[in-house]
């Protein structure tokens, strides 16, 4: 059975901030956006980049949406997302979304839901 206080903490805990990533083109966004969904704490993923916005040959431009829930600081979150998109050791962590270049988080955009 679900608690009401467990749905009120989530509410009060709900995040959302935007991000830019750069991709590979070998790899299909859509998977990697499933990647990115599957990081503990995401809930909610959505591709917002401007359909006008030049995309080069080997390297594709994504500005995402992303919805989490947090009952820490949001901002100690966000660094743990970009470890977890690009740590390369797989001996520490198998955290890694295949694909992803760079991540860059837009802090101004970070708000509560």
């Amino acid at each position: 059975m679900i608690k009401l206080s467990n749905i009120l903490t989530e509410v009060l805990n709900t995040f959302q901030v935007e991000c830019d990533i750069l991709t590979d083109r070998k790899f299909n966004i859509t998977d990697v956006l499933n990647e990115v969904r599957a990081l503990r704490k995401v809930t909610i993923v959505n591709n917002i980049t401007p359909e006008e916005y030049p995309q080069k040959d080997k390297v594709e431009f994504t500005r995402l949406k992303i919805k989490f829930v947090t009952r820490e600081d949001p901002k100690t979150d966000l660094i743990q997302f970009r470890k977890d998109m690009l740590t390369s050791d797989l001996s520490k962590t198998d955290l890694r979304v295949p694909g992803i270049k760079t991540v860059k988080f837009k802090l101004e955009t970070l708000k509560r839901l």
